[in-house]
C-alpha cells in the first residue's frame, strides 16, 4: 500500500559487484535519484561467498572482508547479507533461491518495522528470482530491470532460455530494460499485456566539468580490459595513424586480463610515449580524462547499453560505438557520434582519420552529442521509474 503522502518505500535488490562501487554504481545512482524525489529507498545487496574462497578467489574474498554488514551511503540504507554462491552450476540448479534465503530475514524485519510498497530487483537470473521470491513473501509487487549480461547470457537468439528465467520474466509486475536491444530479447516472453518498456540509464552531470578542454587528436577508451571491449582493435587502428599525426595520443583506462597483452603490443609498436594504460581510476577521474579528450572509442560487442558512452558524450567527446548494440538507442551515426561494426579496425581507423584531419568539421556533431547525453540524467530515469512503480501499484489495488 503506497504511503498516504504519495511517497513510496522501495526495496532494491542487486548482488554486490566485484568492483570499487558501494554495491553497483548504476543502481546506487538510481537509488539516490529516487531518494531525491522524496522516496524511501533501501537496498539489500547480497555478498557472494564460496567454498575455499580465500584460496580460489582471493579478490572476491578481499571484497567480502571489506564489506560491512550494513551501511548508509549517500543517505541510502544498504544491507549486505552473505549469500552462498556455487558458480554456474549452482545458478542453474538454484537460480536466486540461495540469495533469497540470505536476504529474506533482513527484508521481513525491515518490512515489519515499516512496510515496503514494492521490490525492485536488478539483473534477471539470480537477483530477479530472489526479488520475485522476496516480493511474494512480503505480499507486494515486484519490478525488474535488466541490464545486459543477464540477457545476453540467457536469452540468446535461436536458443530457448531456461524455463526458470522465462517464468521470472513473465511473472514480475513490470520489466524495464536499459535499451531497446535488451527489451527485444526478453519482451516476447512477457506477452503484450504485461508492462515492459525501455528506461535508459543516466549520467551523473555533477561529475562533468562545466567547461571542457577537449584536446584535438586525443583518443580515450574506457572499460574492462577483455576481448569483447576491443581495446586491442582500437590500439591497432590508432597505430596506423600515429606516424601521420605525431601529436595524437591514446589513453586506455581500465584493468583486466588483457593488460599485459596490451602493454606488450604497445612496446612492439614503439608507442610507449603516445599510449597510456592508466589502470583503475575513480569515476570522477575517468570523466575528467574524457573532458580532456577528443574521441571516445569503444567498438565493443555485448553492450546492453553502456553508460560510459553517454558520460563521454556529456564530457564533450565524439563517441564511437558498435552497430547492433544497446548504445544505438542514443548514438545516431554521423549525427551525434559514430557507429561502426564491432571490432572493425578499418572502420575505427576511418573515423579517427576523418576527425583527426578536420576537427572543426565535427564541432556541430560534438555539440549535438553532448546535448543528447546531458538530457539522459538520473533524475529523468527516476521520474520514469517512479511512473512504472505507480502503474503496478495502481494495478495491484484492483
Amino acid at each position: 500500500m503506497a504511503q498516504e503522502n504519495g511517497k513510496l518505500r522501495i526495496l532494491m535488490m542487486i548482488h554486490r559487484q566485484a568492483d570499487q562501487s558501494p554495491y553497483c554504481q548504476y543502481v546506487h545512482e538510481q537509488a539516490k535519484a529516487l531518494r531525491a524525489r522524496g522516496h524511501d529507498v533501501t537496498v539489500i545487496s547480497c555478498v557472494g561467498v564460496t567454498p575455499m574462497m580465500e584460496r580460489l578467489r582471493p579478490e572476491q574474498a578481499a571484497i567480502e572482508r571489506a564489506t560491512p554488514g550494513a551501511a548508509v551511503i549517500d543517505g541510502v540504507e544498504v544491507y549486505y547479507p552473505r549469500s552462498l554462491t556455487l558458480g554456474n552450476a549452482g545458478e542453474r540448479l538454484f537460480g536466486g533461491r540461495l540469495m533469497y534465503l540470505a536476504a529474506i530475514g533482513t527484508a521481513k524485519r525491515l518490512h515489519a518495522e515499516k512496510p515496503f510498497d514494492l521490490v525492485h530487483a536488478h539483473m534477471l537470473p539470480r537477483d530477479g528470482h530472489a526479488g520475485l521470491l522476496v516480493a511474494r513473501a512480503l505480499g507486494i509487487p515486484v519490478a525488474l530491470t535488466v541490464h545486459g549480461t543477464d540477457i545476453f547470457g540467457y536469452f540468446k537468439p535461436g536458443e530457448r532460455p531456461w524455463r526458470r528465467n522465462v517464468r521470472i520474466a513473465r511473472r514480475v509486475d513490470a520489466l524495464m530494460a536499459v535499451s531497446s536491444l535488451l527489451l527485444s530479447r526478453v519482451a516476447p516472453y512477457r506477452g503484450r499485456k504485461r508492462l515492459s518498456l525501455v528506461v535508459p540509464n543516466g549520467v551523473d552531470l555533477s561529475l562533468v566539468p562545466r567547461t571542457t578542454q577537449n584536446r584535438p587528436r586525443a583518443v580515450i577508451s574506457v572499460g574492462t580490459l577483455k576481448a569483447r571491449k576491443c581495446m586491442d582493435r582500437t590500439l591497432e587502428a590508432f597505430a596506423r595513424l600515429a606516424g601521420e599525426y605525431p601529436d595524437a595520443t591514446l589513453t586506455i583506462v581500465g584493468i583486466g586480463e588483457m593488460e599485459q597483452q596490451l602493454r606488450d603490443r604497445i612496446a612492439e609498436l614503439g608507442l610507449g610515449g603516445r599510449v597510456e594504460l592508466t589502470g583503475w581510476l575513480s569515476h570522477g577521474q575517468v570523466i575528467e580524462r574524457m573532458a580532456q579528450s577528443d574521441l571516445f572509442v569503444l567498438p565493443s560487442w555485448g553492450e546492453g547499453y553502456g553508460i560510459v558512452y553517454i558520460e563521454a558524450m556529456a564530457a564533450g567527446c565524439i563517441a564511437v560505438g558498435a552497430k547492433g548494440e544497446g548504445i544505438e538507442d542514443t548514438i545516431r551515426n554521423g549525427e551525434n557520434g559514430f557507429l561502426v561494426p564491432a571490432g572493425d579496425i578499418d572502420e575505427v581507423e576511418r573515423v579517427m582519420r576523418a576527425v583527426f584531419a578536420d576537427p572543426a568539421r565535427y564541432a556541430q556533431l560534438r555539440g549535438q552529442g553532448r546535448r543528447d547525453a546531458q538530457s539522459l540524467t538520473w533524475a529523468r530515469n527516476a521520474e520514469t521509474t517512479e511512473g512504472v512503480y505507480r502503474q503496478i501499484l495502481s494495478k495491484n489495488k484492483h
